[in-house]
């Protein structure tokens, strides 16, 4: 690698780092915040809640370093090209070819960090998230044990509890059950145990009393020494975990087993969203060739570069919404699949032949930055 080349990467992985990190912690942020149940209303630490955020931030990556190169390659460019250093650059003899190289060859890692991200990282994250979540929902005790207050895990039904242990067993226990209206109950005991069964959670209640309220207003007061609650219906689980397609690697993307309902009622979706795995790394490669176009074809002046700012901006919004919107028409129909590719290829092209097509690759001449006649010949001119 030339100097020019590791100067011009040096300059664009600063911006793009610092972009990169704003942008993620925008998004991460506003992600985060629909996470809060788990601490508000399930009782889950701050430790889990920072995991359950982590496990999604590969997924935002996949979105923020597209345009964090974006953005880093079009102020780098921005600020060589208002020091002059490209006009430097160009008076030096290098061609367009040469000033793109490295921003090319940074896309292209950003490119393949992004393609490693879709292809395992993003679905391992997804897939820790959801067994988490669901770890978390059917777990009654982080609900319904929170020692010296009155809990409503459910409408109907108030606990208290004393002390409680890591083993679901806790003393000196309320429960109010007016889950039927018609004859709401009312149990005490010393000692109470949660318990997973094959039907669902049951609460086991140790040397108690029950407190059944009639409808005429009489209390009968009735001891026990075990008791067992069915508390089934507080459990927010829903059977076997489906794995939805952010959650799929990529072979259970395109090669779904199609003897599963689920699998052949959305195997379109399926398949678009594998190919989207495949191809939205190459929009990192789009986007830095449109800004390259964008500064280093045309005229060259102080004026027009906003407008070509706003151009490349324009144009990539553009190309990516097309992707997106490609990707919606191919969980429809499986021919849009093909334009999913042919979108990003195509502009791939065509900037690559605005850029080193049409004799480009050496430095046009009405681009060059001549330099200043020597004195000593000038004097002499003049003297003749």
């Amino acid at each position: 690698m030339t100097h020019l080349s590791k100067y011009i990467v040096r300059e664009i992985w600063r911006p793009l780092v610092a972009a990169a990190l704003i942008l993620s912690a925008v998004v991460w942020l506003t992600q985060s915040l629909q996470m809060l149940d788990l601490i508000i209303n399930r009782g889950q630490s701050l430790g889990t809640f920072m995991m359950m955020t982590l496990f999604v931030f590969p997924s935002l990556l996949t979105i923020i370093l597209p345009f964090a190169l974006f953005c880093a390659v079009l102020y780098t460019l921005n600020r060589l090209t208002t020091d002059s250093e490209i006009a430097v650059m160009w008076s030096a003899g290098a061609s367009n070819w040469e000033i793109a190289r490295p921003v090319t060859l940074v896309a292209v890692g950003v490119a393949l960090i992004t393609l490693a991200i879709n292809l395992y990282f993003m679905p391992a994250g997804y897939r820790s998230m959801k067994d988490k979540a669901y770890q978390i929902r059917t777990d009654i005790a982080s609900t319904l044990i929170k020692d010296g207050t009155f809990s409503h895990p459910k409408k109907g039904v108030t606990i208290f509890t004393g002390d409680s242990n890591s083993n679901g067993e806790f003393k000196s226990l309320f429960f109010y059950d007016a889950r039927e209206t018609n004859s709401p109950v009312a149990y005490t005991a010393k000692l109470g145990r949660l318990v997973q069964s094959a039907q669902g959670p049951r609460l086991i209640l140790v040397d108690g009393r029950i407190l059944p309220s009639d409808a005429d207003g009489s209390d009968d007061k009735l001891t026990f020494q075990k008791y067992v609650l069915d508390l089934s219906d507080m459990s927010e689980a829903d059977g076997a975990v489906l794995r939805e397609t952010t959650e799929r690697y990529l072979h259970e993307l395109l090669w779904p087993d199609l003897s599963r309902s689920w699998d052949q009622q959305n195997r379109l979706q399926l398949w678009a969203e594998g190919h989207n795995r495949i191809t939205s790394p190459l929009y990192n490669l789009t986007f830095a060739l449109i800004a390259l176009v964008a500064f280093l074809t045309g005229p060259s002046n102080r004026r027009g570069r906003p407008l070509r700012i706003s151009a490349a901006i324009s144009a990539g919004l553009l190309v990516r919404l097309s992707g997106l919107y490609l990707q919606s028409l191919a969980s429809q129909n499986a021919i849009f699949i093909y334009f999913q590719y042919a979108v990003p290829i195509v502009v791939i092209i065509v900037c690559a032949y605005l850029l080193v097509g049409k004799g480009l690759t050496s430095t046009p001449l009405s681009r060059r930055v001549q330099p200043p006649p020597d004195l000593t010949t000038r004097g002499a001119a003049t003297h003749a």
